[in-house]
């Protein structure tokens, strides 16, 4: 693809930033495993009601009724944006440090709309269907975020936070099967909790 293609919709992009980021948010509010607890049960939820909405046609055509502007078209017949990010929200936290999980995260919120919005509207050449410059609006925006998190005293800093930025861009880039939502934080909180591992306050 070599043309630009049209920006999606900002309500969607909105919602995905502002939804997107209520689970790092908390994870830096509320105590560990009490948001474990919480993210399980969200996932497990969406992801039941995603898998029954598939069996159950009129449950279905609700379910789109009512969410239509916030979903892709494709989501009509697969599992939602939202469910993947409530499982990556989940076993990010599960996996990794918090710092990491909260990064990693917000990487994803505000990094995504910021590739899309930018980067389908401008012209220029295609790497598996996305702009270059989207990318880098992706990884300029985490690292915004982790000079926040820094700064708030969130996050410590070190080499892995903004290594975990740049391989959450590339990884909204590749062309991964399934969602992005799921494999950007699992694959750069990866990145960045090896990282840190063992690097004192880290």
């Amino acid at each position: 693809m070599t043309g630009a293609s049209a920006a999606p919709p900002l309500g969607r992009r909105l919602f995905h930033a502002v939804a997107g980021s209520l689970p790092p948010l908390a994870g830096i509010l509320a105590p560990m495993p009490e948001l474990v607890i919480i993210l399980a049960v969200l996932a497990l939820g969406s992801l039941s009601l995603d898998l029954t909405r598939f069996r159950v046609s009129w449950l279905n055509r609700l379910f789109l009724r009512w969410l239509r502007p916030l979903l892709k078209s494709s989501e009509d017949r697969r599992i939602t944006g939202a469910t993947y990010l409530l499982v990556a929200a989940f076993l990010s936290f599960l996996l990794f440090d918090q710092a990491v999980a909260v990064a990693v995260l917000l990487f994803l919120s505000l990094g995504d709309p910021a590739a899309a919005l930018v980067g389908r509207p401008m012209p220029g050449p295609r790497l598996f269907g996305k702009s270059p410059v989207g990318t880098l609006a992706f990884i300029g925006v985490s690292l915004l975020v982790g000079a926040a998190l820094v700064a708030a005293g969130i996050a410590p800093f070190h080499w892995g936070l903004l290594a975990g930025a740049v391989v959450a861009g590339l990884v909204e880039l590749a062309p991964l099967p399934g969602d992005d939502n799921l494999w950007v934080p699992l694959i750069a909180g990866t990145v960045m909790q090896l990282a840190v591992v063992g690097i004192p306050g880290g």
